[in-house]
C-alpha cells in the first residue's frame, strides 16, 4: 500500500497561487457583470430623460471611441472633460465654431458673433461658456416669451430684452430663490404653542441646590 506523500512547501505554494488566480478571475467576472448592469441602468435613465447624457453615452450612440468623438469637436480627455462629463458641460467647453457644428446650426461663427454685436470682443475660438452670457436676451428668447417671463416674475422696466443674458440669468435665479423662500411653510400655531410651553416649563423647573 502506497503512503500518501506529504505536501511539500512547493506544493503549498502552487495551491496558494491557484487560489489567488481563481479569486482574481472571479473578481474580474463580478466587476465586468456589475459594470454592464450599472451602465445599462444609467443608459435607461438617460433614454427616459431622468439623467443627462454623458460623453461616454454620446460616443457609444455614435459608435465611436470617446477620444474620437471628442476630437471631432476640438476636445480631448482631460480634467475638464472626462467620459462622465454631462453633455451641457461638454458643449460649454467647445469653441463657438465647434458648438455650432455640434448643434447643426447653419450660421457660421462669424455670423453669430456679428449678430450678437460682439465682433470686437470675441472670436470663433472663444469658448461657448464665455460667449453665451454676453449674448443679448433677444438671441435667447423671442419677445413674447420674454414678456411672459417679465409678467410672471414681476420684473421692472429696467429689465429689457437687449440686456446681456448673463445679467438676465442672475435676475431669474434671484427671483426663483425668492419664490422658493416664500413658498417654504411657516411654523404652525400649534408648533409655536408647543415651543412656548416647553420654554415655560424649563423656566419653571426647580434649580438644583
Amino acid at each position: 500500500m502506497n503512503e500518501k506523500r506529504k505536501a511539500s512547501a512547493a506544493d503549498k505554494m502552487v495551491n496558494v497561487i491557484i487560489a489567488i488566480v481563481l479569486a482574481a478571475f472571479v473578481a474580474v467576472g463580478v466587476y465586468a457583470t456589475y459594470g454592464k448592469l450599472s451602465e445599462g441602468i444609467k443608459d435607461k435613465k438617460i433614454a427616459s430623460g431622468e439623467a443627462e447624457a454623458t460623453v461616454d453615452y454620446l460616443a457609444r450612440q455614435a459608435n465611436m471611441s470617446v477620444e474620437d468623438y471628442l476630437a471631432q469637436y476640438g476636445l480631448t480627455l482631460s480634467d475638464t472633460v472626462t467620459k462622465d462629463t454631462p453633455e451641457s458641460e461638454m458643449t460649454d467647453n467647445m469653441t463657438i465654431e465647434n458648438y455650432l457644428k455640434y448643434t447643426g446650426m447653419e450660421q457660421t461663427a462669424d455670423q453669430v458673433i456679428s449678430d450678437a454685436g460682439l465682433a470686437d470682443t470675441v472670436t470663433k475660438d472663444t469658448l461657448w461658456k464665455d460667449f453665451f452670457p454676453q449674448l443679448p436676451v433677444s438671441m435667447v428668447y423671442d419677445q413674447t416669451t420674454f414678456d411672459q417671463l417679465k409678467t410672471q416674475l414681476g420684473l421692472g422696466d429696467d429689465v429689457t430684452i437687449d440686456m446681456k443674458y448673463g445679467d438676465f440669468e442672475k435676475i431669474l435665479e434671484e427671483k426663483t430663490a425668492e419664490a422658493q423662500d416664500s413658498a417654504s411653510p411657516e411654523p404652525t400655531d400649534a408648533a409655536e404653542q408647543t415651543d412656548g410651553a416647553q420654554t415655560s416649563e424649563s423656566e419653571q423647573a426647580p434649580q438644583g441646590e
